[in-house]
């Protein structure tokens, strides 16, 4: 049997992960476990999020900044990927 749960991660080096605040990562990673829980219900993630104009998906953070990510059906477990972090000026 294959497993058909979803994971994420950050698809981008540690370091720049790292740089974010804490209240962003805490954020991200809140939401992403989210979107993968509705994933392992069935939801595609592919349709959660605002689009953009490329084939990611944009998540709005409660402390102002948001994230786009990108569904990889394909992978093994398939893969939610964050593909991009933009925190709210004022937590820079």
């Amino acid at each position: 049997m294959i497993d058909e749960h979803w994971t994420w991660e950050y698809l981008f080096q540690a370091e720049d992960e790292a740089s974010y605040p804490k209240m962003v990562r805490d954020e991200v990673k809140a939401v992403a476990d989210q979107i993968v829980e509705l994933a392992d219900l069935g939801i595609d993630p592919a349709e959660l999020g605002e689009p953009t104009p490329g084939t990611a998906r944009r998540h709005m953070l409660p402390c102002g900044g948001w994230f786009e990510t990108q569904a990889l059906h394909r992978h093994r477990p398939r893969l939610l990927a964050v593909v991009l972090v933009v925190p709210p000026p004022h937590l820079l």
